[in-house]
């Protein structure tokens, strides 16, 4: 292989030697690494696991987490909200056994366990020891309903 034949080679191979020592001589000298991540999906975790983004939320009826826009009946505000930019929907989730309801209301928060009593009528109605601060059962309509004390608050659809 005479000098001249094949003069790319060297070129080659200098680009090359060049790339690889600028590489290394960019890389951090300390042990510390830069945490440019982007933060992971579904690494909003609550306390029990349930991923909010996801729209889980746990059910303390079913004591599992939970999307209740699935697993739920969804109930309307009866009232229009004082602003018309959202209309919030308030959830009831109720036990496997039906003993127990749960009230998930529109704030993401608050949630109410309440527990079945039979009507003179011979229906049901969930509320706290009778004391009909909250109250779910269904109207004459056979639609369902949340109520504090005699005030309907949601209907579902």
């Amino acid at each position: 292989m005479g000098k001249g034949k094949y003069p790319w080679v060297r070129t080659a191979l200098l680009c090359g030697a060049t790339t690889v020592l600028s590489l290394f001589s960019s890389c951090k000298e300390s042990g510390e690494t830069e945490n440019t991540a982007a933060p992971l999906v579904g690494g909003d975790r609550d306390e029990h696991g349930c991923i909010a983004s996801a729209g889980y939320r746990w059910s303390r009826v079913q004591q599992r987490c939970i999307r209740p826009f699935e697993e739920g009946v969804r109930l309307l505000p009866v009232e229009d909200p004082q602003d018309s930019s959202a209309v919030l929907a308030a959830t009831v989730v109720f036990s496997a056994d039906s003993l127990r309801a749960e009230v998930l209301l529109p704030d993401g928060e608050t949630s109410l366990v309440l527990d079945r009593r039979t009507l003179p009528s011979g229906g049901y109605a969930w509320n706290i020891e009778d004391d009909d601060t909250y109250n779910v059962r269904r109207d004459e309509q056979g639609k369902w309903t949340v109520s504090r004390r005699g005030k309907v608050l949601f209907r579902a659809e």
